[in-house]
């Protein structure tokens, strides 16, 4: 069965909308003029007194206390309160409120209720409003001129049966109301972390078949076999700078580019590239298989591969713009791969497949161009993600995440 799950990330994002703020609203007080329907544009008195959280807009005769949310006064206070009210379903509403003395309503910076008077407490509502289910952007303004306080914010769908906005309706963020962002983990196995820091190790004491290459320049072409019918460790280290450059990497493959079967070696590739426009195309067969790259550079393509009957772990690191990886480990095993990118514009496209776990974990910092992520873990039951993705331009970031057996 095939789980497939397509996501578009905008503006800093992480895997999935993420909920903030908290219920209620935001209120600010202000002191009040001595005559009945102060003006609020602009405000007489702007300096705002006290500010905070309220719940909900539901303070009937007396609950207000000695002073007005704080604002040290009792009278001549206004108070306005911002945030956003989650519409249950598409429709027709009316908003109203019980108040001594004056109200207004804005929804979506729309004046829906207009009842700016001095008032001993009466209900007051407005016109019909459309709209549409989800947040919308909710303004309250409340005056307070003298004698008893109360202020009750109401709704209906029918203009007959009226209720108390609940605090479930209210929140700071329009964003509170957005589905919990899914959890996922992954992580290396114990088994792969062994093998990742004996292979590290191996850098200091080298003791089987070990290629060591420095290249500075531009336009060259580099390949480099490893491994096949060889016997020992095979350890390749390549530090490459330049533009142009074509590199292709392979160890455990025969002189005609196939997979050998007769290779068991423990085979180690690290790369460290820095330029431009290069083309690396690295190769790992045999067991185990670790890969470690380094990019740091614009407009490079790399394809990464592992296969054979064995534990693969890979690390991507990159550092740039407009660089293309496509990282391919199949067969059976334990399946690892970590990819981390900076920059913008980037593609990527990862895949694992075959019999044993899955896990993979890529973090990517997009701040300019959009960029693509392509996931797909394929043929084991265990199969686990963990994408952070950081998107500073509109067009974001793409990504599709395919999951199954």
């Amino acid at each position: 069965m095939l789980r497939r799950i397509s996501l578009v990330f905008l503006l800093l994002f992480s895997l999935a909308a993420q909920a903030d703020g908290v219920q209620g609203l935001t209120y600010y007080t202000y002191q009040g003029t001595s005559g009945p329907s102060p003006s609020i544009n602009p405000l007489v008195y702007p300096t705002v007194r006290s500010t905070g959280i309220s719940t909900s807009i539901n303070y009937p005769t007396g609950s207000f206390g000695a002073t007005i949310l704080g604002s040290g006064l009792a009278d001549r206070v206004i108070v306005k309160w911002v945030g956003y009210i989650n519409i249950p379903a598409a429709g027709t509403y009316y908003f109203g409120a019980n108040a001594d003395d004056g109200f207004k309503i804005l929804i979506d910076d729309t004046l829906v209720t207009d009842s700016w008077i001095d008032s001993g407490g009466a209900f007051r509502s407005g016109g019909a409003v459309n709209l549409s289910a989800g947040a919308h952007a909710l303004t309250f303004w409340y005056y307070e001129n003298g004698g008893g306080q109360m202020v009750i914010f109401q709704y209906s769908n029918n203009n007959t049966t009226w209720a108390v906005v609940p605090t479930t309706m209210l929140a700071t963020d329009s964003t509170y109301w957005a589905p919990a962002a899914p959890q996922y983990s992954s992580g290396i196995t114990q088994s792969q972390q062994i093998s990742k820091t004996n292979n590290t190790t191996l850098r200091q004491s080298q003791s089987g078949n070990l290629v060591d290459i420095e290249q500075i320049g531009d336009n060259n072409t580099i390949t480099i076999r490893q491994g096949s019918s060889l016997s020992g460790k095979n350890r390749m280290e390549v530090y490459a700078n330049g533009d142009g450059n074509s590199l292709n990497l392979n160890q455990g493959y025969s002189p005609l580019g196939v997979v050998s079967p007769n290779d068991s070696n423990n085979h180690y590739l690290n790369l460290n590239l820095m330029g431009n426009t290069n083309n690396i195309t690295t190769r790992q067969t045999g067991s185990p298989q670790y890969m470690e790259t380094t990019v740091s550079g614009n407009g490079n393509v790399l394809n990464l591969q592992q296969q054979d009957l064995s534990s693969k772990t890979l690390f991507t690191n990159i550092t740039g713009n407009s660089n293309s990886v496509t990282a391919n480990q199949k067969d059976s095993g334990q399946h690892y791969l970590d990819i981390r990118l900076q920059g913008n514009g980037h593609t990527v496209t990862a895949v694992q497949q075959g019999s044993g776990n899955h896990a993979a974990t890529i973090d990517l910092t997009n701040s300019g161009g959009s960029s693509n992520l392509n996931l797909n873990q394929l043929g084991s039951t265990n199969q686990t993600y963990s994408i952070t993705e950081s998107c500073a331009n509109p067009a974001g970031c793409n990504t599709t995440i395919t999951q199954g057996q």
